[in-house]
C-alpha cells in the first residue's frame, strides 16, 4: 500500500522547531533538514519511517516563491518513499489530522 497526505500546519517557532515537534507529536519521528533540496525552493525537513517520507515544508525564499496563493504556513507531504509495490494508494491525511489535533499543540487542516 502506497501512503501520501497533504496537510497544512501553523508554524509554531521556524520550521525547524515546529519539525521537531511534529516528530514528538507523530510519535518520535525524527526530522532533519533537507540538504538535497529535495523540494526544490522549498526549505524542508524530512522523516522516513516503515516506507513513507515525511517532508515538513517551509516557505521559499520570496524570489523562489512561485505559487498562486502565499501564505506563511508549513506543509505536511507524505508520499511513498518507492515508487513501486502494488498500485493501491491510501491518504491518511484525515488519520494525521486526528493525530495532531488530539495532541493540540499544533493546529492543521487538510490541503487537497
Amino acid at each position: 500500500m502506497r501512503k501520501f497526505a497533504h496537510v497544512g500546519i501553523e508554524p509554531s517557532g521556524t520550521l525547524a522547531e515546529t519539525a521537531a515537534l511534529l516528530g514528538r507529536v507523530l510519535g518520535g519521528l525524527v526530522f532533519v533538514e533537507d540538504t538535497r533540496r529535495l523540494f526544490d525552493e522549498f526549505p524542508a525537513y524530512v522523516a522516513e519511517d516503515a516506507g513513507v517520507r515525511y517532508a515538513l515544508l517551509g516557505m521559499p525564499a520570496p524570489e523562489d516563491d512561485v505559487r498562486e496563493v502565499r501564505t506563511d504556513d508549513f506543509e505536511l507531504l507524505v508520499e511513498p518513499l518507492s515508487s513501486h509495490g502494488d498500485g493501491e494508494k491510501k491518504d491518511i491525511s484525515a488519520e494525521l489530522l486526528s493525530k495532531i489535533e488530539r495532541d493540540g499543540r499544533l493546529r492543521c487542516w487538510s490541503l487537497k
